[in-house]
């Protein structure tokens, strides 16, 4: 019980952060160069690839975890 509490603690607190992030527009309003403009888009390219790799090593380390749990049960 107390792991599945974790579990759910720990996907929670890892969707708080794009909860939290407001709008999908990621450029700044009144950017008109093309540099600002590439420069913001190569911010949030970066922010989605963070998390992309996050919820990759996740997923590898709860199916590591699960598969573990149910080796040793047998």
């Amino acid at each position: 019980m107390k792991s599945a509490m974790l579990a759910l603690l720990l996907c929670v607190a890892l969707s708080v952060p794009s909860l939290l992030s407001g709008a999908t527009d990621n450029v700044p309003p009144g950017t008109a160069t093309f540099r600002e403009r590439s420069a913001a888009e190569k911010k949030i390219r970066s922010r989605y690839r963070d998390l992309e790799v996050a919820s990759l090593v996740l997923i590898v380390l709860v199916g590591g975890g699960a598969i573990l749990w149910a080796v040793r049960k047998k």
